[in-house]
């Protein structure tokens, strides 16, 4: 939905958002058909009439409490429909809409019970995983402080050679000074952009006959046509922010780094 939404949104000059909180990652039992149609149904067919439409979806499903759906528009023109009433209902959950100004909020809250997670046990031991990236050199790229911390604190313990920078260029320069094993590149940079640094990075390869270096866009940006384009620029794959460890630890390994 969320990539549905976010397409239909910025052919609109629009924005959709949509935020799961903590629980949402252990799953629900129900009806999840329902859920949806409830959520397409407050939205409306045509919720980016307004130019500039910013519309907000959060779900919070947090342990030993019901699931919470919330939408949010800026234009204030979200409304109940009549026939969502009894499918409510009928999954036991409640539906209102919440005063908040120049902003419309609808909450639907359901008491769908909570999934049991079958724990499987990983072939590769932790210890192991952990030490598995020795010696691997990783080039890091991101404007955001922040978001460079974060991948230096999930690589921490992987015992990887990390080196990170700011933008696209300094990707590009820092990869010509020494080789690495691994790029890490967000897409939106300032400078020169993760897309046209993997451009100029695929093109050197080639003039040097050097092998492809493993790439990963690291990217909030993730629609369809955006991954197909990262993919087509030279990115090998791609990883969604925001993401845990575990996904980055996947994504590199799938490489195989």
């Amino acid at each position: 939905m969320e990539e549905t939404y976010s397409g239909l949104a910025e052919s609109h000059d629009g924005v959709f958002e949509a935020f799961v909180g903590l629980g949402c990652e252990d799953g629900r039992v129900g009806d999840a058909d329902a859920l949806e149609k409830i959520v397409r149904d407050i939205l409306g067919p045509q919720p980016f009439d307004t130019p500039g439409q910013d519309l907000r979806l959060k779900i919070s499903a947090k342990t030993h409490k019901p699931v919470i759906i919330e939408i949010a528009s800026s234009s204030g023109k979200l409304a109940v429909p009549e026939s969502l009433a009894p499918l409510v209902a009928e999954m036991g959950g409640e539906i209102s809409v919440l005063p908040g100004g120049s902003r419309t909020t609808v909450r639907v809250t359901v008491p769908l019970p909570e999934a049991e997670i079958e724990v499987v046990q990983a072939d590769v031991p932790v210890q192991e995983e952990l030490n598995s990236l020795a010696g691997v050199r990783i080039l890091i790229a991101d404007d955001s402080p922040t978001n460079r911390l974060v991948l230096e604190e999930m690589l921490a313990d992987t015992q990887a050679e990390l080196t990170s920078v700011s933008d696209g260029l300094e990707a590009l320069n820092s990869w010509r000074a020494g080789r690495f094993d691994l790029l890490l590149l967000d897409i939106s940079m300032p400078v020169m952009d993760g897309v046209t640094a993997i451009r100029e990075i695929r093109a050197a390869e080639q003039e040097k006959g050097l092998a492809a270096t493993p790439a990963i866009a690291v990217t909030a940006n993730a629609l369809v046509n955006q991954v197909a384009d990262y993919l087509e620029a030279g990115f090998d794959t791609h990883l969604a922010k925001p993401f845990r460890r575990k996904d980055l630890m996947h994504a590199i390994m799938t490489l195989r780094i």
